[in-house]
């Protein structure tokens, strides 16, 4: 089997996802993907069968890019209140970039749900699992005063769930950092009562 040059994937995810939120994901063509990566369709297709395929290594980036976001606020030597702000922070501003960044982001997560529904439950596990670390780490040292992290760590995830969201509908209201970090500073004080 050939081996396939990663600059070259790169360069096609970095264009079809240029191309998806500029004109949507139906507007862009498996040629005009590979014209802006500066490669043949033909060497296109050697890495991906269609814009499906192309849509679910795209979506996988930002899984993976989550993954090593959480990773790294959880090894830093900061407080379990200070990555618990960070993480959740790092989560918002993901999420809304991906609302703001065209006008296309509801098509888009809609077709890669369609194509990998489990994606949002792995998704809001992963995260989930995130927090209850985070808030474990709390317990340990003292900072949180949680007696059920499992079911405080569901309920802080149902508290900040609208802030999260990537999709957007018509008539939707952009949340705004501040709140979210209202929400977050009433759990912590909860949390952080003797």
């Amino acid at each position: 089997m050939q081996k396939l040059d990663t600059a070259k994937k790169v360069a096609i995810l970095t264009s079809a996802k240029q191309r998806f939120r500029t004109y949507g994901v139906q507007k862009t063509t498996m040629q005009e993907i590979a014209r802006d990566a500066g490669i043949a369709v033909g060497t296109l297709y050697l890495y991906f069968k269609n814009k499906e395929e192309i849509i679910l290594s795209c979506a996988e980036a930002f899984a993976q890019r989550h993954v090593e976001a959480a990773e790294t606020i959880l090894r830093s030597p900061i407080s379990p209140v200070e990555k618990l702000r960070s993480y959740i922070l790092n989560r918002f501003r993901a999420a809304q970039e991906t609302r703001i960044s065209s006008a296309h982001a509801a098509e888009i997560i809609r077709i890669a749900l369609r194509l990998k529904p489990e994606s949002l439950v792995e998704e809001t596990t992963w995260r989930q699992n995130t927090i209850l670390s985070i808030l474990e780490k709390g317990i340990a040292s003292n900072d949180f005063q949680i007696a059920n992290p499992a079911r405080d760590a569901e309920v802080f995830m149902y508290a900040i769930s609208c802030f999260l969201s990537i999709a957007v509908i018509e008539g939707y209201r952009e949340p705004e950092e501040s709140q979210l970090c209202l929400v977050m500073d009433w759990f912590i004080e909860q949390w952080s009562r003797p």
